[in-house]
C-alpha cells in the first residue's frame, strides 16, 4: 500500500512540475549581440588590438588618466616583453563575457598566444585570460580602470 501511495505522489509531482513558472531570459546570442554594441566592449576590444599591434601609445591612451600616469609607454613595453616571453606572441582575442557587478563592469576576454619550441620546429598555442574592468564617470564616459592577464 505504501508503494502504491509513494507511486501515486511521484506521479502527481511530476505532473505538476511542467506547469511551473519560467522566467525566460534572452537566448545567449541575443545577449551577446546586445554586449557587443556597447561603448564599454568597443573600448576592450580596442585596448586588446593595441596589445597585440604592440602599440604602447594607442594602449596607454585608452586608460583612465590616472592610470595613464603610473602605466606609462615604458611600462606598457616592458610588462609586454614579460608576457611574450612567459606566454608567447599575442595572435588574437575573443571576447567571453561581462560580469554583472555593482558600479563597475570586469570583462573576460581569452587571448591566444603562439610560441615555438627551442629548435623553432614546432609551434604550439596557449589562451590567457584578460579581465578589463570598465566604469563611468558621472558625464558617463567610459574609462578603463584597470586591467590583468591571468
Amino acid at each position: 500500500m505504501r508503494l502504491l501511495a509513494t507511486l501515486f505522489t511521484s506521479f502527481i509531482l511530476l505532473a505538476a512540475l511542467p506547469a511551473c513558472t519560467v522566467i525566460r531570459e534572452a537566448p545567449v546570442a541575443e545577449n551577446l549581440r546586445a554586449e557587443t554594441e556597447t561603448e564599454e566592449y568597443k573600448l576592450c576590444r580596442d585596448l586588446l588590438i593595441c596589445f597585440i599591434k604592440n602599440d604602447a601609445s594607442g594602449f596607454v591612451k585608452k586608460l583612465a588618466p590616472e592610470n595613464a600616469k603610473l602605466f606609462t609607454e615604458e611600462t606598457f613595453r616592458k610588462t609586454r616583453k614579460e608576457t611574450v616571453a612567459s606566454l608567447g606572441e599575442p595572435v588574437s582575442f575573443r571576447y567571453l563575457t561581462t560580469l554583472e557587478f555593482v558600479s563597475l563592469k570586469p570583462h573576460v576576454w581569452a587571448v591566444r598566444f603562439r610560441r615555438t619550441d627551442r629548435t623553432g620546429q614546432e609551434e604550439f598555442f596557449s589562451e590567457a585570460l584578460f579581465r578589463v574592468l570598465t566604469g563611468r564617470t558621472k558625464e558617463g564616459e567610459v574609462l578603463v580602470l584597470s586591467f590583468q592577464i591571468q
